[in-house]
């Protein structure tokens, strides 16, 4: 069987890049150099791409209980206003019911969008990556979680 014999090559070729690619870890680490954070785009190759990347992922950890608060807050008071305009055989509460179970539906979606894309950071298992995730948490929290409920799921 001439076909065993035969030697076979497993080499890829690569285009005539340097080494530009991501390092993917599927374990914890604490390595920062030459990760990639959620896209092929946003790529830490120097320490100030580093604290950069740091400051942008807590502050959008902290934004995320801003967004909750905001809606949070933007549900209390239309609730109220239609509460307080309500009659029972009106068709114009029925439409602003509707418009605004509307409106709440898409700002949830929203939330669990950018509370998915937290958890994505957070699955580079990247140590310090995570510990922006939680950091920027706690400071929004601290800022605007007086009155939203407390929750660790992803949504």
């Amino acid at each position: 069987m001439a076909h065993l014999q035969a030697t076979m090559d497993h080499d890829m070729p690569m285009p005539s890049h340097p080494h530009d690619m991501c390092s993917m870890n599927m374990l914890f680490t604490w390595d920062w150099n030459n990760s990639c954070v959620v896209f092929k785009w946003w790529h830490v190759k120097t320490f100030t791409g580093f604290m950069i990347s740091m400051v942008v992922i807590l502050l959008l950890s902290a934004g995320y209980e801003f967004t909750k608060a905001w809606v949070t807050t933007w549900e209390r008071n239309t609730v109220a206003t239609l509460t307080a305009s309500s009659s029972p055989t009106s068709t114009t509460n029925s439409t602003q019911q509707r418009k605004f179970r509307t409106q709440r539906g898409v700002l949830y979606g929203i939330q669990v969008f950018y509370s998915f894309f937290l958890m994505l950071v957070f699955m580079t298992y990247n140590g310090w990556y995570m510990i922006a995730v939680a950091v920027g948490a706690g400071l929004g929290n601290y800022f605007w979680g007086g009155s939203t409920e407390k929750s660790l799921s992803c949504h």
